[in-house]
């Protein structure tokens, strides 16, 4: 397109592939450790290209990354965990990182 129209197309940015945002619609309630932790939403990606960030503040920083031994399934809607023993409890952010994106966060 060219013009005034061409200011309106969107335009999709790519951050390692991904091009939506990792979007959290709705988690499990927190399990105590050892138990099982459910994550429910769109464009998670999957366990080779993800990871889950536990225990982080608002903006994601200072998680602790859930490990891949830990997952017990993966698709692009719902991630089920086993919640490990280092993992901080309550009052905490949970974020989905999807190719070097961050999700929204719960």
């Amino acid at each position: 397109m060219t013009g005034l129209l061409a200011s309106c197309t969107p335009r999709a940015t790519t951050t390692a592939n991904v091009t939506a945002v990792p979007l959290l619609i709705k988690a499990s309630e927190t399990p105590v450790r050892g138990g099982t932790l459910t994550i429910q939403g769109r464009f998670l990606g999957g366990p080779s290209t993800a990871r889950v960030l536990i225990g982080a503040d608002e903006d994601g920083a200072g998680a602790f990354v859930i490990p891949a031994s830990a997952v017990q399934s993966w698709t692009d809607t719902e991630i089920v965990v086993q919640v490990p023993e280092g993992v901080p409890a309550g009052g905490s952010w949970l974020f989905v990182e999807v190719g070097g994106r961050l999700s929204t966060g719960l």
